[in-house]
């Protein structure tokens, strides 16, 4: 497997992310808006905008880095959600809040295991961040 390869598959891998992460907000914004509501970090004006606007933000990026149409302001706005999304699970855990991180699904019950959101949101940001190191040396050109 070639440096291209790696590439590739690292930025289309983040895509996916991205792309399974957008559906079940879409379909379900108030729940979703109460997923948001339950990190405790957004002022109450805030939540509803973020639940509608977030998901479609998230399909926007998928979309740019499996194109390859702006690449590189693609890989910095998904790593910059990325690293928002774990300050905002280790926030939580740190304060007590047992949530389910709303990552996957609109539900905002309380989880089994928070260090699992956590340690899943770390190696996303490590992939992340693998893409974007790719895109950086040039590697992802076909």
């Amino acid at each position: 497997m070639n440096a291209a390869s790696l590439a590739r598959g690292s930025r289309l891998a983040l895509a996916l992310v991205f792309l399974a992460a957008a559906p079940q907000k879409i379909m379900a914004p108030a729940e979703f808006a109460a997923s948001v509501a339950s990190y405790l970090i957004l002022p109450d004006v805030l939540v509803n905008f973020t639940a509608l606007t977030l998901p479609w933000l998230e399909i926007v990026v998928a979309i740019l880095l499996v194109c390859r149409a702006w690449t590189g302001p693609a890989l910095f706005l998904a790593n910059a959600m990325l690293v928002v999304f774990l300050g905002a699970v280790v926030s939580a855990y740190v304060r007590g809040i047992d949530l389910n991180c709303g990552c996957f699904s609109s539900a905002p019950a309380a989880s089994d295991d928070m260090v699992f959101y956590i340690v899943r949101d770390v190696i996303f940001v490590a992939l992340g961040l693998t893409a974007a190191w790719f895109y950086r040396r040039g590697n992802d050109a076909d």
